[in-house]
């Protein structure tokens, strides 16, 4: 039988980890308590009659009870084309035994009280309804019963089949709220993944770059010759590799901070971390910061945009000074970091490509152009936020010297 399917259908799932949805567990018993219940009130009006009949007549009922148990079942466990016959049979059934008990019409209602268990289309039951309805009329006139049996007959089919349907319809909407949600819960999953790979790929590219040009830094200046200046030299690489290292345990920190999601420094700190990394590869950093609002979302933003800028003017620009600008125009919040070093047409990589994902999840734009200076000009831009618990970037012109 089909409830007896459905069960081991989900202690199998079970047993293999899949999970079961709520609601098709819900509409599985439902289906199986109401045809139950209902199996056993059709027993009244097969047997009924038959102890007043001939064992002929009892034959009769018993074949069309086994039929009709056979079909009643049958057509849960069917589909497609198959289920349509299934039901085709169930409703022939049932006109075929009425003429045999004129007491039990009520069993002309169970063949539409199944079906609207498995049709989801409202039309198509209307459809079958009418055809029903019209059969029952010319089987109750032609056996010479009296209208009301029809009347009777269409009453039950709505109140018991259309109550029936509206329970395997919130079912089914349960269901596709449920499979929405799952689908939710998925996609932020994969946008939380994206975010941290993001975010690793900015925080350690940025890190392991300034790392490894301390360290060069460093072997450059304990390979020179020995001179006045030797002592000099080697002090400055001492003090590079101790940057070095103290550089890997913030790294460290950062990247446990990011995977938890609680990396909010703001856009000052960044600036100061830009700085150093900057004058380690002797380029000198200005800046122009206006006091403008922001977030923690889009302070974040532009953090992870300017240590990417700064980490491919360290590696492939070849620049002397990089000028970062903050302003507000017109609601709009623009931040410009430009270099002056070699320029040329850019390749987006994965570091672009995640910073102008953020920005457009917010809303925000990047333009990559020439710069006046020579080198390359990165334009962000964010919609300012009317209420916002946000940080001041409140230094307005700041000058670093490289030694």
């Amino acid at each position: 039988m089909s409830e007896a399917r459905s069960h081991e259908a989900e202690r199998n799932a079970a047993a293999s980890g899949i999970p079961i949805s709520d609601s098709r567990r819900v509409l599985l018993r439902g289906r199986w308590i109401v045809r139950w219940a209902g199996l056993l009130y059709s027993a009244y009006f097969f047997f009924t009659p038959a102890y007043r009949q001939s064992f002929a007549v009892w034959m009769k009922f018993a074949v069309f009870y086994a039929a009709f148990l056979i079909l009643y079942f049958l057509v849960g466990e069917l589909a497609g084309r198959r289920q349509t016959v299934a039901f085709a049979l169930f409703f022939l059934i049932v006109f075929l035994y009425y003429p045999l008990n004129q007491d039990a019409w009520v069993i002309l209602v169970y063949p539409f009280a199944v079906l609207c268990l498995f049709v989801a289309r409202l039309r198509t039951l209307f459809l079958v309804l009418i055809a029903m309805m019209a059969a029952a009329v010319v089987e109750t006139r032609t056996l010479g019963h009296p209208f009301g049996i029809a009347e009777s007959v269409l009453l039950y089919c709505v109140i018991f089949g259309f109550g029936n349907f509206a329970f395997a319809q919130q079912v089914r909407t349960n269901g596709l709220l449920e499979r929405a949600n799952s689908e939710i819960e998925r996609l932020t999953q994969e946008a939380e993944r994206e975010r941290i790979a993001r975010d690793l790929h900015d925080l350690l590219g940025h890190t392991l770059t300034v790392i490894a040009v301390k360290l060069d830094l460093a072997r450059r200046l304990l390979s020179h010759n020995p001179d006045r200046d030797s002592d000099r030299e080697i002090a400055r690489a001492r003090n590079e590799i101790a940057e070095a290292e103290q550089t890997a345990r913030s790294a460290l920190t950062e990247v446990r901070e990011v995977v938890s999601g609680y990396r909010a420094q703001g856009l000052d700190a960044e600036i100061v971390r830009a700085r150093r990394s900057l004058l380690s590869a002797d380029v000198k950093l200005e800046t122009a910061l206006a006091p403008v609002n922001l977030s923690s979302s889009q302070a974040n933003v532009f953090c992870l945009a300017l240590r990417e800028a700064v980490t491919n003017i360290v590696r492939h620009a070849h620049a002397t000074v990089c000028h970062v600008a903050l302003l507000e125009k017109g609601r709009t919040i623009y931040l410009t970091i430009e270099d002056n070093g070699l320029g040329g047409q850019i390749r987006e990589g994965n570091g672009l490509r995640g910073m102008r994902e953020r920005l457009q999840s917010m809303a925000g734009t990047m333009e990559v152009t020439g710069s006046a200076r020579g080198g390359t000009c990165l334009e962000l831009t964010l919609p300012l936020e009317s209420e916002s618990a946000g940080q001041s970037a409140s230094q307005f012109v700041r000058e670093a010297d490289t030694p």
